[in-house]
């Protein structure tokens, strides 16, 4: 048996709750870390002020906690340095040029996804999305989209097991209808969704595969309902297009 290298405990620890705290939408409270990371409150505080004191977290006024400025910074200079956001970025302005709406890269992150990029829309009610803005799998359309083009048993164990907490009043929380969404995906090679991750947008996704027909990031085209045009197909044919072209298989719709 390999004998542990010291520190790699309390290092997966913090890594851990650092990942915990950038997935939450909202900066969760000593309390609810408590309650969520299982940690005692002695290692909780000993993490949390590990990661506070190195910049990679911040505690805001009412006490709870937010990624912090150094964390940032790394991920900036990741996203700077990620492949699939370059190779991706031509046929993203070309999808947000032929669509007119907002387009979005995302990858995969935790029990989510996170944005890497993002096309914005020329008109001038735009998204308030952000780079590095993490997604549900089973709310958005990036999400659905990607797993659509998981493995069949990482599928049921994700249904199987995973919180499908709204996150709108149009969300998808039973996991029967997801499935079917889900199908209807892998059928038709792309996901619509109506404000079930944003209140009035609508969201088509579709996944880009590697050379293994795996899934490794999704692309969406988000549209305010208001601007949705009857002819949905100006939207989805371009973005399988997108998707197709980035793919490293023969992408087989």
């Amino acid at each position: 048996m390999a004998k542990q290298v010291q520190g790699t405990q309390s290092f997966a620890r913090s890594i851990g709750l650092l990942q915990h705290i950038c997935d939450r939408r909202n900066p969760p409270t000593l309390a609810e870390l408590l309650d969520e990371c299982a940690f005692t409150r002695p290692t909780l505080y000993r993490l949390l002020n590990g990661l506070e004191s190195e910049g990679m977290i911040v505690q805001l006024n009412d006490k709870s906690y937010k990624p912090g400025p150094r964390l940032i910074n790394l991920a900036r200079s990741a996203l700077a340095k990620s492949d699939i956001r370059d190779r991706a970025r031509d046929a993203l302005v070309r999808v947000r040029d032929q669509t007119g709406e907002t387009v979005h890269l995302a990858v995969p992150s935790g029990d989510g996804l996170v944005y890497i990029d993002k096309i914005e829309s020329l008109e001038t009610v735009r998204m308030n999305s952000t780079i590095g803005t993490f997604v549900p799998l089973h709310s958005s359309g990036v999400g659905k989209a990607y797993l659509s083009a998981l493995p069949e048993e990482k599928l049921a164990a994700f249904l199987e097991n995973a919180t499908l907490a709204p996150t709108t009043p149009f969300t998808t929380t039973d996991p029967i209808k997801l499935r079917a969404q889900i199908n209807q995906c892998r059928t038709q090679g792309f996901v619509f969704d109506s404000q079930e991750n944003e209140a009035g947008i609508a969201c088509f996704g579709a996944p880009i595969l590697d050379e293994n027909a795996q899934p490794i990031a999704a692309v969406s085209v988000s549209v305010p309902l208001f601007r949705l045009k009857e002819e949905t197909s100006r939207y989805s044919t371009a973005l399988l297009d997108c998707v197709r072209e980035l793919s490293d298989c023969e992408f087989q719709r």
